[in-house]
Formats: structure tokens, sequence, C-alpha cells
């Protein structure tokens, strides 16, 4: 990543390694998802705005469909898209895994939707045969999923922002089924670091996924055995080993959080891809899932089972004090 500090145009020794840098990590992401070619945007809004357009100018299309589980800044941007090319957008309902029902799909549509649900781990549905029908295209983020879960096929355009595998931000690869012209991108250093660190998550991941996935199982099945009036979200067979979500009846989510940090345990609250605004979560609004006391988690590789359950003590700790203050206990 040192040797990649110049601009990719310059004529000079240090611009050409910069740009030997840069297509070397295209293809490595290419390679590495069954693609064809790939690019660098700075985030992922960009991505999203730009793959949408990069589908769309094949033409064909009626329509630019997300789902309503999907990220905020893919509903954004396929507005966006839609608006600017003409076409109608639709954000269509989903079922209470958060997951798309291929019968809702129009046809002659451009979709943009995750691989997997970041909040409540649910894997998308098979959309192969939608996907193949005549005249839709399919943008998918897959950035919470990389190494987690096999990818789909069924895609045109593939989004990876490498802050999902704990690499630095400014460069999200956005990554063609097929062939086209190199596209440059200015910040190499990013776009370099992403393609090393991308495969080397790859290699990794496999080896680590049982182990994390044995631990949410663990924390699923503790909290729902000693804590009452809870949803839980995640954790199951053909979930994202990783992730969880955790709903708590008669209880503030900032609250929960803030307790649960003093103790040593840092969690999310609210929708993942808008816990700043202070929203609630639009995943659980969709799915009809409780929105108030919820908190996030993402378990990291590697984390000792120890902490796993210190995790649940604390948790089982601080939902009953809690409760006692507020006086809910027992209701």
């Amino acid at each position: 990543m040192q040797r990649a500090w110049a601009p990719v145009t310059a004529t000079y020794h240090e611009g050409r390694t910069s740009h030997a840098l840069l297509v070397e990590s295209q293809n490595a992401m290419a390679t590495l998802v069954g693609g064809a070619a790939a690019w660098f945007v700075p985030d992922v809004a960009a991505a999203a705005a730009h793959a949408l357009l990069d589908v769309a100018v094949r033409g064909g299309f009626d329509v630019i469909v997300t789902g309503a589980a999907d990220p905020i800044t893919l509903q954004e941007q396929s507005a966006a898209a839609a608006a600017q090319l003409g076409l109608r957008h639709e954000i269509l309902p989903v079922d209470s895994a958060g997951r798309l029902r291929p019968g809702d799909l129009p046809q002659r549509a451009l979709l943009a939707t995750a691989a997997a649900n970041q909040e409540i781990g649910s894997v998308q549905a098979d959309l192969g045969s939608w996907a193949a029908a005549s005249g839709c295209a399919v943008v998918l983020d897959a950035s919470c999923a990389l190494g987690w879960t096999a990818l789909p096929p069924w895609w045109d355009r593939l989004l990876l922002d490498p802050r999902a595998w704990g690499s630095v931000p400014g460069a999200v690869a956005i990554i063609s089924r097929q062939a086209g012209r190199p596209r440059l991108s200015d910040n190499v250093a990013a776009a370099v670091t992403c393609g090393l660190t991308a495969q080397q998550w790859a290699q990794q991941a496999g080896d680590l996924r049982e182990r994390v996935r044995q631990q949410t199982a663990r924390i699923r099945r503790r909290i729902l055995a000693e804590v009452a009036d809870v949803q839980v979200h995640g954790g199951e067979p053909g979930d994202l080993p990783h992730v969880l979500s955790l709903s708590v009846l008669y209880m503030d989510a900032e609250v929960l959080q803030t307790r649960l940090d003093t103790r040593g345990y840092a969690v999310g609250s609210g929708s993942a891809c808008a816990s700043r605004t202070g929203q609630a979560s639009h995943v659980l609004s969709a799915t009809g899932g409780l929105t108030g006391g919820n908190i996030r988690l993402g378990l990291p590789p590697g984390l000792p089972d120890e902490a796993v359950d210190g995790f649940v003590e604390a948790f089982v700790i601080v939902v009953r004090e809690l409760r006692a203050e507020m006086g809910t206990d027992g209701l």
C-alpha cells in the first residue's frame, strides 16, 4: 500500500506503479466473486448510484425496485436513479424474515437489494428464476455477506464495502459480470487495501464461520431461556453466522445500550444504517418485529467464548435492573 500513493495518470515511475497496483486490485476483486471487471468509488451511496446507472444504460426497464428491509442507502439511491431516468420506483414488502417474495417482483425491473440483512442476519431469498426472466437485472450489495455465506449467482453488479470485513473506508468495489473499459480511482491506496484485505478475509472466513455460528446460537438460546418478553432475530441455521438483533419489551434501547457499554459491551441500537438519526429500525418495522428496546450484535471473528457468556450474563442483569427501575418487571 505504501507504493500506491501517486496519481494513476502520472507518467513518472511512481504513477505507473500506482496504476499497476490498482489494476491488480481490480482484477483480484473481480476474480474473488466470479466477475469480469471491477472498479472503485468512494462510498456505498456512490457505488449504488454508479451501479444502477451503469446497468440502466442497457435500457428495457420500466421500474427500479428495492425491498422494505433493504439498507436505506439502497432505497434512496434507487429512488434517485429512477427519478433521473424517468422510471417508476417501488419499495416492495418483505416477509417476516426481511426477504423479498419472488412473486411480488415485477417484470422489466431493475432490482437493488442486499444479499443478506445486516441487522437481522437473514439471507435473501433465491431470486434466480426471476432474475433470469427477460428484462430483469440485479444490483446486489453483498458487503456483509462476503466470507460469511455463499454469494448467489443472480447479480449483474455486486457491491462490496471493505468496512464490512474491518478494512479501511474510501474505496467501495463495484463488480460487473461483463468486461468493460478500465476505470480509474482517485484513492488508489484504499482501493489496493480493499483488494488485499478482501482476499485475506475470504481465505480466513471459512475456518471461522462455524465457531461464530455456535456462539450466536448460544446467545440466542440463553437469552430466550433467561429473559422474558424478548424477540431474537438471527442465530438460526441459514442466517448469517455473526449477526443478532434483540428487541426487549418495556425497554429504552439507548439506555440499554449505555448500561451494556458501561459493562464493557459495545452494541448498536435502532436501524443499522440510520442509527445516528435516532430512527426506529426500518427493518423491524418492515418485518413486523418489535422496534422498541432494540439492540444489534455483530460478533467479530476470534471472539473468546468467555466474552460471549459474559455478554449474556450482563444482558440479563441489565434488563432486570432497568425493568425494576421502571416498574415494568413482571408485566
